[in-house]
């Protein structure tokens, strides 16, 4: 992390050019939102010392003027970081007190803190306001300073979160011993996400570091983790759990099973940038709500490829977990992207707000406006990813005082030098008036002038190389998006088109600009009812299973009977039975098992086998299985409206008995007609 500091340091805060967070996240190969996070933290750092920060708009980095100094003195200026940021200030206070055990004192705190007494002392007020909003009392005690009290959860969460936040914490706390631990750490920690197929993001594996480090320094005053029993393990809590020991020799001392189950959860509510389709709690909830939230967010906000981007609904689902896991913690991720997403995608942020009710209702949790902008930054990808991008001449304009032969220069050696398109040449007063009614893309001046939502290079009026460089790099970043509906607007304005000319004429145009949209909006995947899919060949009542694969067997075998599957699917499913067992079981008594689409999957597909003798398939609460649904899909959302018409029936005790009771595939299947739509 160090080292991509020293170089982001080194790129924008001693050049004299733009760069944009994506450019920087290509270079260092990381997301935006390390980007975004490794620019605050210098910002932190370069205000500490005294130096004005890096400015950051709308996805662009740039330093007002370079900065010659090294990076080391930054980072070696703590001492004077300490004491003249108060922010900072106040987090190493807290920290020092979760970390000191049940007591503390004045003068514990002077030890460790270069700071003076009466500093200490008025920070202390604010510091016990903050622990008490986090349920963490700290009480005077007479004679021995203060006591600290609260639960464990809420004294490691306040410590994780006070530890991200300071960007020289280790740099300052951390021992040789402690630094190895961590490196440990961080080698357990890549190996747990490979076993799990996940990918965390940069900012959250850092803070999976500091919760590792934060329960090791915990458990090390003798303050262990305690929980209650657990009915089912989540697969994170199945991989710490089977490799408590290993958690134990990093650690050097005893760690007990709810320390692992904790780190387990910090695990989960990590964010991810990548995950395999591997089954966890909630997985058919998950699945049926999201595809219920992106049809929510569509209706609000017009955009048909919502329904149709296979990429939206996979990221959404991806992110969702953790964020659901968050929202029950109480704890939420901060989006350094959160003005960014207010700024730009203001109307989508506000369909997504109003539309994620849908989230909040069936999973009971509530998401604050940090998690809403995440939502909101998948549904900007897709727009994105639809709509045209292509370079166009910059529009400018130029503002002089200096006379008609000063501008003429000017604007020669900006055609020579710039492929623009210069709409005029004004003073400061007529610039203001005509900008009333124009918008150019760039506005280049021989005088102090500033203007609303256009950027403004002041320049000399000989261009000298640094003016060069500058504008080269402001135009580098100027793009337009094309849509076929504005360009049909201005011919509108001049000509009055036949009707029936209207779509050769957008079609031909479209072709020419090279602007792929279609003239009529994409229809949705099309989701069948459970009637259009569920027929008595499908349906097996009374079978026979001696165990829990023959139950599952017999589950695919109706459905490559049927011709929605291949053979290779029943061992898809076995296979994904073996690895998912305990989430397969979806509720008590009823088991789904499957497989991936490309296993073998030949059509959307629900098989219904219901089991003369229950069978136990590993699940501690919802076993013995009497009812096995068998599914097949061929994408991840095409079988959605059948699957949530099963679903419903399912989740109704009576209908279960009814069906559980049947004797034969058409009773079971008039069952399943009196509740449904069919």
């Amino acid at each position: 992390m160090e080292n991509r500091l020293l170089e982001i340091f080194r790129l924008v805060c001693q050049s004299n050019r733009e760069f944009t967070v994506r450019e920087l996240a290509q270079q260092f190969s990381v997301s935006s939102r390390t980007v975004y996070s490794d620019i605050k933290k210098l910002n932190e750092l370069l205000e500490a010392s005294g130096y004005p920060e890096i400015n950051a708009d709308k996805g662009k980095m740039f330093y007002t003027e370079p900065l010659m100094i090294e990076f080391e003195s930054l980072i070696h200026s703590t001492p004077a970081f300490v004491l003249s940021n108060l922010r900072f200030r106040r987090l190493r206070i807290t920290t020092s007190i979760l970390l000191s055990g049940d007591q503390f004192t004045v003068d514990d705190l002077l030890k460790e803190l270069d700071i003076s007494r009466n500093t200490l002392i008025g920070d202390l007020k604010e510091v016990r306001e903050m622990l008490s909003f986090h349920s963490i009392a700290v009480e005077a005690t007479p004679f021995k300073g203060y006591r600290i009290s609260g639960k464990e959860q809420n004294i490691r969460n306040l410590l994780i979160l006070s530890i991200s936040e300071d960007p020289l914490f280790f740099e300052d706390r951390a021992g040789k011993e402690d630094m190895q631990i961590l490196s440990s750490c961080e080698a357990f920690l890549d190996d747990v996400a490979r076993r799990l197929n996940v990918e965390l993001s940069d900012v959250s594996f850092n803070r999976m570091l500091i919760a590792f480090y934060v329960t090791y320094t915990r458990i090390s005053i003798g303050k262990a983790f305690t929980g209650g029993p657990k009915d089912v393990l989540t697969r994170e809590e199945k991989a710490f759990v089977e490799r408590h020991e290993e958690i134990e020799a990093i650690f050097g001392r005893e760690v007990s099973i709810d320390d692992c189950f904790y780190l387990a959860n910090k695990l989960a509510e990590a964010s991810v940038v990548k995950s395999e389709e591997l089954l966890s709690e909630k997985w058919l909830p998950f699945n049926l709500v999201t595809n219920q939230f992106i049809d929510a967010v569509a209706q609000e906000y017009s955009f048909e490829a919502f329904r149709t981007d296979s990429k939206l609904y996979e990221g959404l689902l991806n992110h969702l977990r953790p964020a659901y896991k968050r929202a029950l913690a109480g704890e939420w991720a901060e989006n350094p992207l959160l003005s960014y997403v207010l700024e730009n995608f203001c109307q989508l942020n506000k369909a997504v707000e109003k539309s994620v009710k849908v989230l909040e209702e069936e999973l009971k949790v509530h998401f604050n406006e940090h998690e809403i902008s995440y939502f909101t930054l998948f549904f900007a990808s897709v727009i994105e990813r639809n709509e045209k991008q292509i370079r166009r001449t910059p529009n400018v304009i130029i503002v002089c005082n200096a006379g008609i032969s000063t501008s003429e220069i000017l604007k020669s050696r900006l055609q020579a030098i710039f492929h623009v398109n210069i709409l005029g040449t004004f003073s400061v007063r007529n610039a203001a008036l005509w900008l009333k009614e124009h918008t150019p893309d760039l506005i280049i001046s021989t005088v102090p002038f500033k203007w609303k939502d256009t950027k403004v290079l002041k320049v000399s009026p000989y261009l000298s190389d640094y003016d060069i460089k500058e504008i080269q790099s402001q135009l580098s970043f100027l793009t337009a998006r094309i849509h076929m509906a504005e360009v049909m607007n201005i011919i509108g304005k001049y000509v009055e088109i036949e009707d029936h000319k209207l779509a050769p004429l957008k079609n031909e145009l479209s072709i020419y600009l090279g602007i792929t949209e279609n003239s009529e909006p994409k229809k949705g995947i099309y989701q069948p009812m459970l009637k259009e899919i569920l027929t008595t060949d499908l349906i097996k009542a009374k079978f026979e299973a001696a165990n829990r694969d023959e139950a599952v067997k017999e589950s695919g075998r109706l459905l490559v009977d049927k011709g929605l599957a291949d053979e290779s699917y029943i061992q898809a499913m076995l296979k994904n039975v073996e690895v998912n067992g305990t989430y397969i079981v979806i509720s008590p008594g009823i088991a789904m098992p499957h497989a991936r689409p490309e296993e073998g999957a030949l059509d959307i597909g629900l098989s219904i086998v219901t089991l003369k003798e229950p069978v136990v398939f590993g699940h501690p609460k919802n076993d013995p299985v009497k009812i096995v649904v068998g599914l097949c899909a061929i994408d991840h959302q095409s079988h959605l409206k059948a699957l949530t018409e099963l679903a419903d029936i399912l989740m109704d005790e009576k209908k279960v008995n009814e069906i559980t009771n049947a004797n034969s595939a058409e009773e079971i299947l008039q069952i399943i007609k009196e509740d449904s739509q069919c």
